[in-house]
């Protein structure tokens, strides 16, 4: 209970309508027009993770150390928060926190990994709190029922806030979550922040040097997504009798499980592609990255589209083809 009390004291505040949608996101320029940046820069940045994750402290360790280069960075257990002052602008805090939201008449649930950075106010007693970045995460039914059914309560008791945070840390499932991946998140906040840039919802890429590689080379899943996988809406092109035939994705695609994955991606001798899916409610991120250096690769945000199906993998495959 210490770890929630310390959270509920540190950050009150909802998330709603601070955080945009993206699978990652970061706020490069308003912290720089705001004039935190600079000041973020000096702090410590504390990585909790969840209770489960600590096992693998020397895998998370060597993920972050990797790409994060814009300040220094521990990695505590949430009840050791206490030991730190997290207002008093020596530190900076990636912790995890989620709310839902309704837009006509859809409910959208978002959990998230969040940055923030907490410094005195001008104001007597009171202190500034600046989201800088947020990681989209995927998660269980059941932490995204109960995200819903305590939204509304937040704001008004800390109860229900408590027993959120209780759920991230200690029972939730996330599946786009891994040392490995949380290195390819942490490389695109790293330097978009260390540029002064941002990054919101919209936010749909390729790289036309490096996907087109993909003709040639394996495209790794993660075993998670096989679970998700379905091909009832694939698209396709019409034969002479005005059939749908479907047009797969034909180049080398192998699945792994998250040790594998962990493996081959922070292995500095193997070099891999791998594919993210991110479903947040009824909408869902694809994302491709290179181990290489972390980097991006592909990302596309479909709306209204939850499962994920033959067509993300063919939409891959017509940009690459279009490339080519």
């Amino acid at each position: 209970m210490l770890l929630i009390k310390k959270i509920l004291l540190i950050f009150p505040v909802l998330l709603i309508g601070v955080i945009c949608k993206g699978q990652v996101s970061y706020f490069g320029i308003e912290a720089a027009q705001k004039a935190k940046l600079d000041g973020f820069k000096t702090t410590t940045t504390l990585f909790t993770l969840q209770y489960n994750d600590y096992p693998e402290l020397e895998k998370f360790n060597e993920a972050i150390k990797k790409v994060w280069t814009i300040t220094p960075f521990k990695i505590i257990k949430p009840n050791e928060l206490a030991k730190y002052d997290i207002a008093s602008s020596s530190y900076s805090l990636f912790y995890f926190d989620g709310y839902s939201e309704t837009i006509d008449n859809a409910t959208n649930v978002n959990v998230f990994y969040v940055l923030k950075l907490i410094t005195p106010s001008e104001k007597p007693k009171q202190k500034e709190e600046s989201i800088l970045a947020t990681i989209n995460l995927s998660t269980d039914a059941f932490t995204d029922l109960l995200v819903k059914e305590i939204s509304g309560k937040m704001a008004a008791r800390r109860g229900p806030k408590s027993n959120l945070l209780n759920q991230l840390y200690n029972n939730s499932k996330f599946y786009n979550w891994s040392p490995a991946f949380l290195a390819g998140y942490l490389k695109q906040i790293n330097d978009g922040l260390n540029t002064q840039r941002s990054q919101y919802l919209d936010f749909q890429f390729y790289n036309k040097t490096r996907l087109p590689q993909l003709s040639k080379e394996t495209l790794y899943v993660p075993e998670y997504i096989r679970q998700l996988f379905s091909l009832t809406r694939s698209t396709g092109t019409k034969n002479n009798n005005n059939e749908v035939t479907q047009e797969p994705y034909t180049y080398k695609l192998k699945f792994a499980s998250y040790s594998e994955m962990d493996s081959l991606i922070l292995n500095k001798n193997t070099t891999i592609k791998y594919l993210i899916y991110t479903q947040r409610s009824n909408d869902k991120i694809i994302s491709v990255y290179d181990s290489k250096d972390n980097q991006i690769i592909y990302q596309k945000f479909v709306p209204q589209s939850t499962n994920f199906e033959m067509n993300d993998l063919i939409e891959i495959k017509k940009v690459i083809t279009s490339l080519k």
